[in-house]
């Protein structure tokens, strides 16, 4: 075959497939990354929340919004509450745009789990969706200064950061669950794994597994009680198999949620050391 004519031959095979590959039709979503907030984080009220990430498409993105929302329980029906909200959606072009966003939160915002979520959309309409993952939604917790405390304590009444346990014997707990500007309403104790996450001198964990202890109890009208109160009937005790589950990163935490008559609740944990 004449050389010329094969080269013309090869060039325009590769004209048509360039021209194919430039109809095709562009189904990819963007993709986003968020590095704040993390899982846990919290946040008090009238304070700030700091967005911070990137969005990036292969061809090239049209917008990104931002929507905040409470994660409330029915335990909150029936009371007039202040839920904290956000929804706001951002013009962006080209291939990647930073997330750089400062979120004011109202000073009046109950407290408790609030939905952060990130969605997007590029030029030809592609949008990230929570099915396949590519939306972004995590839990946060606003913080207030009515919200139910808990101190963690040791049997004299010292304050605590950790406690102290001993595999196949039953854990002892204290502490002290008290409503700064009212009562409480019920109180929700757990025991399990969790994955310890620190990020800007903020520590919290994620939960990962099915607690190894979970029992919600009623506490209406009251003030205050005592962790070991509410576990007296309790026999929690952690084997060794239960250890032996643990990956890299995970720890054993006691988890508190407490809720008050006014609808703010708030998370409390601490880490569960074994000798």
């Amino acid at each position: 075959m004449n050389k010329k004519l094969l080269f013309s031959i090869i060039v325009s095979a590769a004209l048509v497939a360039c021209e194919s590959d430039d109809n095709t039709p562009d189904v990819t979503a963007p993709v986003i990354e968020v590095e704040e907030p993390e899982s846990g984080e919290q946040f008090a009220a009238g304070g700030e929340i700091h967005a911070h990430g990137e969005v990036s498409d292969n061809e090239g993105l049209a917008s990104y919004n931002i929507t905040i929302h409470d994660d409330f329980d029915d335990h909150t029906h029936g009371r007039t509450l202040s839920a904290f909200a956000f929804d706001q959606s951002y013009v962006v072009e080209g291939a990647t745009a930073e997330i750089d966003v400062e979120i004011d939160i109202d000073a009046d915002a109950t407290a408790g789990p609030y939905h952060f979520i990130v969605q997007a959309i590029d030029a030809t309409g592609n949008s990230t969706s929570f099915a396949d993952g590519s939306a972004i939604e995590r839990q946060i917790w606003i913080t207030n200064d009515q919200m139910p405390l808990v101190h963690f304590q040791d049997a004299t009444g010292e304050e605590v950061e950790e406690y102290e346990a001993v595999v196949g014997e039953t854990i002892q707990f204290y502490g002290l669950i008290e409503d700064q500007s009212g009562t409480l309403d019920h109180v929700d104790i757990e025991v399990g794994h969790a994955e310890e996450i620190e990020e800007h001198d903020h520590e919290h964990a994620r939960v990962l597994d099915e607690a190894i202890f979970d029992q919600e109890f009623e506490v209406e009208g009251e003030t205050s009680v005592t962790i070991q109160s509410l576990l007296a009937d309790a026999n929690i005790v952690i084997t060794q198999s239960d250890l032996d589950e643990l990956e890299e990163g995970e720890h054993l935490y006691l988890m508190i949620t407490a809720l008050d008559e006014d609808g703010n609740s708030s998370y409390h944990q601490i880490a569960i050391h074994f000798d």
